[in-house]
């Protein structure tokens, strides 16, 4: 039996978060210092899964299986083909590396947070492991269920703990944007669920089942709309920059950096790797929102003040290459889109780390009011 790596990737930040909120509340200090060994140890493996994947490729299989590594099966609910199933390719490895790296940045960029650190670090830490739980999942079910875990700390976290003027509006709508587009995907699921001979909720039996063409025409439609409320996809985009300028500063960067991704992501993963004819279909009117989405993005953000909602809108633009470059259908189309993915999260992490630390200082996001000589 190979060593769990993924499990603990994904399943470690949970423990972290029970073993959090069973600490006296006078010991939040501990809090700090468990939510950063658990991070620590989840960068450590990512590290190590990334630059291991190559080597840890079995055999070839399956289309898709061969290109699956660091595989983990376990069965879950057998009775109705729900099973505990990950694995990552070289998409997934990377930002299963991206999350850990942004992850950390967001406890240690947290460190001074005095306001019930205990349920902060506990709550961080459910956001994460939903964000990595989602990007090694290879059972729709355990995607659908990461996924929902990766969005509801965010509505506690911004509720509690985000800027007061705006913080329970941007909660509730970011909350309720999120849900409705999962829902949405969830009933898609269940259509080709039930179009299997053998009801199962594996990714791999999926990708070669051959659905027939009119199937993937209709489920493609709510499976890219579910997974395009996440990637901020224009017309859906209006929760994103609101999320981000109400949310604390951690949950700002994993919201820019890595949460946005599981949109794009899971729409590579499902739609166009198991409805690729719907893929094909569809694509032009993908393509077409797309670019909106790059233009009406960064013309929104030219007009911004506030650095987050700067950053928010430039977000949605960055977001709408991504998706444009997985629209493409091509080997080239995807290796932008992952760089794009890798690329974007660095960089809006970085920036939502630095705004934070000024507005601690300055109290002010105001580009107007801290702008220093370009006013002259």
């Amino acid at each position: 039996m190979e060593f769990p790596y993924l499990s603990i990737i994904a399943l470690s930040p949970i423990v972290t978060a029970v073993i959090i909120l069973l600490l006296p509340k006078e010991r939040g200090e501990n809090a700090r210092m468990l939510a950063l060994a658990a991070m620590i140890l989840g960068l450590v493996l990512s590290l190590y899964v990334y630059f291991s994947y190559g080597v840890a490729l079995p055999p070839p299989n399956t289309p898709w299986g061969e290109t699956l590594a660091f595989m983990e099966e376990h069965a879950w609910i057998p009775s109705v083909g729900i099973n505990y199933i990950v694995g990552v390719d070289g998409l997934s490895a990377t930002l299963v590396l991206l999350t850990s790296i942004v992850g950390l940045g967001g406890v240690l960029i947290s460190w001074s947070i005095d306001d019930r650190p205990r349920e902060f670090y506990a709550f961080f830490m459910l956001l994460v492991a939903g964000v990595q739980g989602v990007f090694v999942a290879v059972d729709a079910f355990l995607l659908f269920f990461f996924y929902e875990l990766a969005v509801l700390p965010m509505y506690v976290m911004i509720v509690i703990w985000g800027w007061k003027q705006t913080r329970e509006y941007a909660a509730m709508k970011l909350t309720l944007y999120l849900l409705i587009g999962s829902f949405v995907s969830f009933i898609a699921f269940l259509v080709l669920y039930f179009q299997l001979p053998v009801p199962t909720f594996d990714l791999r039996v999926w990708s070669e089942a051959n659905f027939p063409f009119d199937v993937q025409m209709i489920t493609f439609l709510p499976l890219f709309f579910g997974f395009a409320v996440l990637a901020g996809t224009f017309p859906f985009h209006n929760w994103s920059p609101d999320g981000h300028v109400a949310a604390p500063t951690a949950v700002s960067m994993i919201h820019a950096g890595v949460l946005m991704k599981l949109g794009a992501y899971a729409s590579m993963r499902v739609g166009i790797q198991i409805l690729p004819e719907g893929t094909v279909y569809w694509m032009p009117f993908v393509i077409i929102l797309t670019l909106i989405n790059v233009v009406y993005g960064t013309f929104i953000a030219m007009r911004q003040r506030d650095m987050k909602y700067l950053i928010g809108y430039s977000s949605v633009s960055h977001m709408g290459l991504v998706a444009m470059g997985f629209a493409t259908l091509n080997l080239r189309g995807y290796t932008g889109a992952g760089v794009q993915m890798v690329s974007h999260g660095v960089m809006t992490a970085l920036f939502f780390a630095v705004v934070g630390m000024i507005y601690d200082r300055a109290h002010t996001r105001d580009m107007d009011q801290l702008s220093g000589m370009n006013k002259v």
